[in-house]
């Protein structure tokens, strides 16, 4: 079962025991059918504490959520609530079982009807349970819609003058497309233009990505080879790299990355991006291992937008493809050139078509 799925499976479970209850309320009179009713309230008592015991241990490594801990520890009040009612609506059961007839009518007069008063306190926890779910639904539903419509403060800045081009417009489709790798793989030579066209992709990151889009760039000081084949001295690297993205999303103070080994930020960072929906720019790669890092997070909806010109991570299997080249190039040049000589085509003197026709 997963987590989401907990709090419906207690739902229904409550509901089913309110149904339990009007039974027993039926029942109060028949002192010998009542504790058969009771039991079965009993009974959906402990398949609660079941279903939680089972989703506590199921899903520790996610118990940092603080929506899902309130959840559990609200149903757990739930159930010694229960517990101590139905404990209490058995011992007026069994105050009363000896009693018949006119003897049972007067002892209903004195007490107040004793089990009643238990049946309805039973009845209002298991509504007030219910009720607060739904509150808390309908009140999360309405800050994700604000949340939703409010812009990113989580934000790549493009190169200025840069224009989108019909290789934007591709990489964008594949970054919307249900169907396409978690990652676009944008590759091509040293000065090409590879990040510039990741920049201006993640300025304006589809609408998929609610929680924006952020940039992190990594260059061949985090590679093994500039640490000299040195593994300790590479994690330290990249560990600064990572924390460094922590910090930008807000899941880190600045100085609290001192002493951290890498597989501790790494779990920092699989629980910062839990449930987030972004479009993250790992730039200018040097290492596989890096990608792999951040692509085999789970429960989030985080899509990665890598640059490389190491041919070796150009073969990683579980990605998308995209190639610039020296067509793409001219193609883009043109409209850089246009964009700041604000001139026309016509206008763009020879030696500019000498420039474009290079790819300069």
């Amino acid at each position: 079962m997963d987590a989401v799925n907990v709090l419906a499976s207690a739902t229904q479970l409550v509901s089913a025991m309110l149904t339990a209850v009007g039974a027993l309320e039926q029942a109060a009179a028949d002192f010998a059918e009542a504790p058969r009713r009771l039991q079965v309230l009993e009974d959906f008592v402990s398949d609660l504490g079941l279903l939680m015991q089972q989703s506590k241990q199921k899903h520790a490594h996610k118990m940092h959520a603080p929506q899902l801990e309130r959840q559990l520890q609200s149903l757990g009040k739930l159930m010694d609530q229960l517990h101590a009612n139905i404990t209490k609506a058995r011992r007026v059961l069994k105050k009363g079982k000896g009693k018949k007839g006119l003897a049972r009518v007067v002892w209903s007069s004195v007490t107040g009807d004793p089990l009643m008063k238990y049946v309805q306190l039973i009845r209002d926890d298991l509504n007030w349970w219910l009720e607060l779910q739904k509150l808390t639904e309908s009140v999360g539903n309405v800050i994700a819609s604000t949340a939703k419509s409010t812009p990113s403060l989580v934000r790549v800045k493009s190169e200025h003058g840069y224009p989108v081009s019909k290789k934007c417009s591709y990489v964008r489709e594949l970054l919307i497309n249900d169907g396409s790798h978690r990652v676009v793989l944008i590759v091509g030579l040293s000065g090409i233009g590879k990040s510039c066209l990741a920049r201006q992709i993640a300025s304006d990151p589809p609408g998929n990505f609610v929680d924006g889009a952020i940039e992190l760039s990594f260059g061949r000081w985090c590679s093994r080879a500039a640490c000299n084949g040195n593994r300790d001295e590479y994690h330290k690297r990249l560990v600064r790299k990572i924390c460094k993205f922590l910090v930008q999303i807000g899941s880190m103070t600045v100085n609290e990355d001192v002493g951290k080994d890498l597989e501790d930020v790494c779990y920092l960072l699989q629980t910062a991006l839990v449930g987030r929906s972004m479009l993250i720019l790992l730039d200018d790669v040097w290492e596989q291992d890096i990608v792999d890092r951040f692509t085999n997070l789970y429960d989030n909806d985080c899509r990665y937008l890598v640059t490389t010109r190491d041919e070796a991570i150009y073969e990683i299997a579980e990605a998308e493809k995209v190639e610039i080249s020296k067509d793409d190039i001219k193609e883009i040049g043109k409209d850089i050139l246009l964009y700041h000589s604000l001139l026309t085509v016509e206008e763009l003197p020879v030696y500019s078509s000498i420039c474009i026709f290079h790819g300069y």
